[in-house]
C-alpha cells in the first residue's frame, strides 16, 4: 500500500471549512515580518530569475528560482546534485521547528514563483514519487486565494485564503488528493473578502525523498 492509498475513500466535504487541519491543511499566519519579507525580497532580488524564456525551466510562464535541487518542469525530474540552502533562508528552517509537527520533515528543495497580476498556476499534485509528504508555501508582498480540487472530480472545488506573511502546509490526504491552484484573475473573492491581485512572491519548501537520484522522473498528469 502506498502512502497515497491510506486517503481513499475519505472526503474533503465533510470537513471544510470549519476542519481544514483534519485533511492535512493548515494556514499559519504571520510567519515572518515585514522586515524579514524585506529582507528575503532583497536577497531574491539580486539573483538571477529564470522561466519566462529564460534557462532552467525557459517554458515556465513565470519566473522562478530553485535552491537545494534543480526541478525540470519539463522532463518532471531531479536535474542536479543536491547543494547547500543559501544562509538567507536558514532563518526560516528554524521557525518550521518551532512548529513540532513539522519537525519530522527536512526541507531540502526550495522553490521561488513570482506571480504578477493575472499569472496564476494550473491544478497540480506536487510530485508524489519525488516530494516527500509535507509541503508548505510562505506568501510574500500580498495576498491571493489558493483553490484546492478533488483529484477525482474537479468540480468540487474549496478555496482558501493565503495572507500575505503567512504559511500554508500541506499534508496527508491534502497533499496526494487535493490539486491546489491559484487563478490569473486580477481579483479573488472569499466570502465577504475582495482581493486585488498584485505582485506576489511565494518561497515552496518540498523535501526530495531519499531515493530520488539525479535524473529520476516522476509520472504525474499536472503541471507545476
Amino acid at each position: 500500500m502506498t502512502t497515497e492509498d491510506v486517503y481513499e475513500g475519505i472526503s474533503i466535504a465533510n470537513h471544510y471549512p470549519n476542519d481544514l487541519k483534519s485533511i492535512g491543511l493548515h494556514v499559519i499566519p504571520n510567519f515572518i515580518s515585514n522586515q524579514e519579507e524585506h529582507d528575503l525580497m532583497e536577497f531574491l532580488d539580486s539573483q538571477k530569475w529564470n522561466g519566462l524564456g529564460i534557462a532552467p525551466n525557459p517554458e515556465l510562464k513565470r519566473r522562478t528560482q530553485q535552491y537545494g535541487y534543480l526541478f525540470s518542469y519539463r522532463y518532471r525530474q531531479i536535474q542536479s546534485d543536491q547543494t547547500q540552502l543559501p544562509e538567507p533562508f536558514l532563518p526560516l528552517l528554524s521557525k518550521f521547528n518551532a512548529h513540532k509537527y513539522y519537525l519530522q520533515n527536512q526541507y531540502n528543495h526550495l522553490v521561488i514563483n513570482e506571480y504578477e497580476k493575472n499569472q496564476g498556476i494550473m491544478p497540480h499534485i506536487d510530485a508524489p514519487k519525488i516530494f516527500g509528504d509535507t509541503i508548505a508555501s510562505l506568501s510574500m508582498l500580498s495576498d491571493c486565494v489558493m483553490t484546492f480540487t478533488e483529484k477525482q472530480d474537479e468540480s468540487i472545488e474549496y478555496k482558501v485564503h493565503l495572507p500575505r506573511y503567512s504559511v500554508i502546509v500541506m499534508t496527508g490526504y491534502c497533499r496526494y488528493k487535493l490539486k491546489h491552484s491559484i487563478s490569473k484573475n486580477d481579483q479573488d473573492k472569499i466570502d465577504d473578502l475582495i482581493i486585488d491581485r498584485s505582485r506576489r512572491v511565494s518561497i515552496t519548501f518540498r523535501q526530495v525523498l531519499p531515493l530520488e537520484t539525479k535524473n529520476s522522473s516522476s509520472n504525474i498528469d499536472s503541471m507545476e
